[in-house]
């Protein structure tokens, strides 16, 4: 419910730092997919916990602040990466490229420190208790393949996810990109369903229907618009059917007239 909030943000850093205009068409599609995240939520909220653990109230709270804290700075993120990719058009797999490179140095950098830094539960859960163990990474890594395969095809799926959304960026806005990112939502919903047994709920399907009505109507697609493409498409196929049976029948004639 709360990572939807990095719409609304993306939203007025764009129209604050960017100057951009957003349609009143485009903030009541963003109400929608903010309704529809809200609706999602609400429903796993109303479910039964299986998972045996109680929270107390403060955690609750420091975890949902952080959650927002980390929209903000997301949202940043997106306003900055289209800042760049427009005004110094850079090429999206330029964008990703560097992000990774400085992602890689500055977590590689960090990890020096992490292994000396003891914290202990519930901030780790390693043999050691330091911040991050990484010598115990690898070892973990090179005695199972599977932890391989899996790490191979997140940081492929990661890297054509970041293509995809600068893409979408510099061709449109970052805002649209939170938007269309918001359906992910969705497909995990389809395949937590398919493949591992999630409950359904009711209340999911009718959130999942204002996010994609939101989405819908944020890019301006609307049941109107649809039908006056449509009915353009079906009058331009007649137009042309009838061009071409007066050309045809042009080049008969002239046939005709030239033997």
């Amino acid at each position: 419910m709360l990572r939807g909030s990095v719409i609304i943000f993306v939203a007025l850093l764009s129209v604050g730092f960017l100057e951009k205009l957003i349609k009143r068409q485009q903030w009541f599609g963003i109400f929608l997919v903010i309704m529809g995240l809200i609706i999602v939520a609400l429903a796993d909220i109303t479910s039964k916990d299986t998972s045996g653990e109680d929270f107390g109230r403060n955690s609750i709270i420091t975890g949902d602040l952080l959650i927002v804290l980390a929209q903000i700075i997301t949202s940043v993120q997106m306003v900055i990466e289209e800042k760049f990719v427009h005004s110094q058009d850079i090429p999206p797999l330029q964008a990703v490229g560097w992000e990774g490179v400085f992602g890689f140095t500055v977590l590689g950098l960090l990890h020096i420190p992490f292994y000396y830094i003891y914290v202990g539960p519930p901030f780790s859960n390693n043999a050691r208790g330091v911040l991050e163990d990484i010598v115990d990474g690898f070892t973990q890594i090179g005695n199972n393949y599977r932890l391989i395969l899996a790490i191979c095809g997140t940081i492929l799926s990661i890297a054509f996810f970041n293509f995809a959304g600068i893409s979408v960026t510099k061709e449109m806005s970052a805002t649209t990109r939170m938007v269309l990112d918001s359906v992910r939502t969705l497909v995990i919903w389809m395949f937590s369903l398919a493949l591992f047994g999630q409950a359904f709920h009711w209340l999911q399907l009718l959130g999942f229907f204002f996010l994609i009505i939101g989405m819908f109507m944020y890019n301006g697609v609307t049941f109107t618009t649809v039908y006056l493409k449509l009915r353009q498409g079906v009058v331009n196929l007649r137009y042309r059917k009838l061009n071409e049976e007066i050309i045809e029948n042009m080049e008969a004639d002239s046939s005709e007239n030239n033997p």
